[in-house]
């Protein structure tokens, strides 16, 4: 009887300890159920890609991402993004999504980095108007242009009349080296609107144009009054006299310039009036002299006398002495 009541005890704290520690074991599960992260696949750059560069598959790669911080609409297939291009540089560790990939279809080159709205439009460039090759694709730039005053041969006008203009190529250089070297090329690719196109076509058939290179994070648009030929030689002018310099030692050019597209007559000569004139002087002549040495042993010595002059007449009112 005690056998079967010890029996009994045993078998309730066994199926006790087993519920017990079953109980531990599913909110132990359900703790870890409820910590664990959602993955899934998202494909990633692998290397840096420039703008307008076609997507290959040695340039992507995927990962489990957490699905929590997965961007929507995301790709996660290597195979939705092969040969898509690019819109805008994707850095490595980037995650691949549509906003940064050009529509499907779209080829690789200067047409993916043109803002919708806006065209493209090469400009004729040499050394000079180039910056020295300085100007590289992406830069921002000023266009001057250069012309003659209307209805005038000779003078010319200068004026700022684009301004924050985004360079897409140069040449056929549309992204920069990655040492920035300077680009020698004959042309530069402009973005600019319809109005802003049909303003630089002008421009270019009427006078010469030069790009202004802008500084980094210089987005202001400055608004001058041009400057003319005469300007320049007014603000020499002005300089010279600061310093201390005549006028017409800076104008000299000018004024030859005048005097043979334009004659000038004749100068008046005014003689002065006679009462004007001041009397003549007169020097008289130096009396002639006689110069005698005298040597006195080892000793010379040196006598100058006067010789009378003969240009004058006896005084005749002086009185003879009486002969004897």
């Amino acid at each position: 009887m005690a056998y079967n009541r010890y029996t009994l005890i045993l078998a309730t704290a066994l199926g006790t300890a087993g519920a017990a520690t079953f109980g531990v074991y599913r909110l132990i599960q359900n703790t870890r159920s409820q910590n664990q992260v959602v993955l899934r696949a998202l494909v990633v750059a692998d290397q840096d890609v420039p703008e307008g560069a076609a997507l290959t598959r040695s340039a992507v790669a995927t990962l489990q991402w957490p699905l929590a911080t997965i961007p929507q609409g995301a790709f996660a297939s290597i195979d939705s993004v092969v040969g898509r291009v690019t819109r805008v540089p994707i850095y490595k560790g980037e995650a691949i999504v549509p906003g940064r990939l050009a529509p499907p279809g779209t080829g690789p080159g200067v047409q993916v980095k043109i803002t919708a709205g806006k065209r493209a439009m090469a400009v004729r460039i040499d050394d000079v108007a180039g910056v020295s090759g300085l100007i590289q694709p992406d830069s921002r730039v000023d266009v001057l242009v250069t012309l003659r005053e209307e209805g005038s041969n000779t003078e010319q006008v200068s004026k700022l009349f684009m301004s924050n203009m985004r360079v897409l190529a140069v040449g056929t250089t549309d992204r920069s080296g990655p040492d920035n070297r300077p680009i020698q090329a004959t042309t530069a690719t402009l973005e600019v609107t319809p109005e802003e196109a049909e303003r630089l076509s002008v421009a270019m058939r009427s006078g010469s144009i030069q790009l202004v290179l802008r500084g980094y994070g210089d987005p202001d648009s400055v608004i001058t009054r041009g400057a003319r030929s005469n300007d320049v030689i007014t603000r020499l002018q002005t300089t010279a006299t600061m310093r201390g310099v005549k006028p017409e030692t800076v104008i000299v050019r000018r004024t030859i310039r005048e005097r043979v597209s334009v004659p000038t007559p004749a100068p008046t000569v005014v003689a002065p009036k006679p009462d004007s004139m001041p009397a003549p002087v007169v020097i008289p002549p130096k009396p002639d002299s006689l110069s005698v040495q005298v040597f006195r042993g080892d000793k010379i010595s040196q006598h100058k006398f006067e010789k009378p002059d003969s240009s004058k007449k006896p005084d005749s009112t002086k009185k003879k002495p009486n002969s004897p």
